[in-house]
């Protein structure tokens, strides 16, 4: 982690408590952005796993996160650019974790791009080794899954902040925690820490963008091999 950079206190009073808020730098964030501040101040590395059905907005709140550590609180390096910053290609995701510059990496629908069923698959071995080395880097690593116990190993045993979907689909409102872990052991004797509610707003709109450009991306690609799947138990003469 860079010593360079001018991490901003987070100071927190009984009524923004009450309200699962913080204070950083005189304005009031959400505490589980508080938390990742302190993680960062004591040179620890946030990693990041939000879970929730389809349409619960767990992308579009990494979107905010993003937002919020490199735009508001200047926290992580230059502008958030979610064109770069949000992706659910493998090779990317690892490239762009790899490089030496502050700032969050974010891999949507995290079971389907490093899924538990392919743990020793090339792409979540480079996995494993990108949650592992990017503490040298700096960056802070995103992910976010519709099953916690369907992503890959080394996402389900290193994440150390954990955001859960509560109330519709269309209250964007999540429950947040530390996750804090024996030294020991990386599967047992986890300790939750709540860091209270958030009901997030919605990303700008170049984030926005870039989220259901994603989405819409990802429909067709399961659709498209839908079809092929149907189309294999087919004869080859009633296919069209």
């Amino acid at each position: 982690m860079s010593e360079s950079r001018n991490i901003p206190k987070v100071r927190t009073t009984n009524k923004s408590l009450d309200n699962d808020k913080c204070i950083i730098d005189g304005e009031k964030y959400p505490l589980v952005i508080g938390q990742i501040v302190k993680l960062i101040q004591k040179g620890e590395q946030p990693r990041i796993c939000i879970l929730a059905d389809p349409g619960h907005g767990k992308t579009y709140t990494f979107g905010r996160i993003g937002e919020i550590l490199h735009d508001e609180l200047n926290l992580l390096d230059g502008e958030f650019k979610p064109d770069e910053q949000i992706t659910q290609d493998p090779e990317t995701f690892v490239r762009f974790a790899k490089n030496e510059t502050n700032r969050i990496i974010i891999c949507p629908d995290a079971d389907g791009v490093f899924p538990s069923d392919e743990w020793y698959s090339p792409k979540n071995k480079a996995n494993k080794k990108t949650v592992y080395l990017t503490r040298r880097t700096g960056n802070l690593l995103g992910y976010d899954s519709h099953e916690l116990s369907k992503t890959d190993k080394a996402i389900r045993t290193n994440h150390n902040i954990r955001l859960v979907s509560v109330g519709g689909g269309d209250t964007y409102k999540f429950k947040a925690e530390y996750i804090q872990r024996s030294n020991d052991s990386l599967t047992t004797d986890i300790i939750k820490k709540g860091k209270g509610m958030w009901t997030v707003d919605k990303p700008q709109p170049k984030t926005v963008e870039r989220i259901e450009e994603l989405d819409s991306e990802e429909k067709q690609e399961q659709l498209a091999q839908a079809l092929e799947d149907m189309q294999e138990d087919q004869p080859e003469w009633s296919r069209s």
